[in-house]
């Protein structure tokens, strides 16, 4: 699987796009995505799908310097769990 994360500012907190690509005869079946420890969606995906896309709008806060990290977890229909993260600082 190939994933794409990015963040951008929004509002008073975060703008985060979660894209994730499914590779050769892969499905998926299920991402989870987290912010900083917490969950932001579990989605179980019926059909499996071969792309997955969720953007995520004022997520956190921003506060000079702190530190952030997106996690997204894909699972493949056989079962395969794959992660990807991202960290920035505001």
């Amino acid at each position: 699987m190939k994933f794409s994360l990015k963040n951008n500012p929004d509002g008073m907190g975060h703008r985060i796009e979660v894209q994730v690509v499914a590779e050769k005869d892969e499905e998926i079946v299920r991402v989870s995505t987290y912010f900083e420890n917490s969950t932001l969606a579990e989605d179980d995906l019926e059909p499996p799908q071969v792309q997955y896309e969720r953007v995520f709008r004022q997520v956190g806060g921003i506060t000079p310097n702190d530190s952030h990290m997106v996690k997204v977890t894909a699972v493949n229909g056989q079962g395969v769990e794959q992660t990807a993260s991202r960290t920035w600082a505001d």
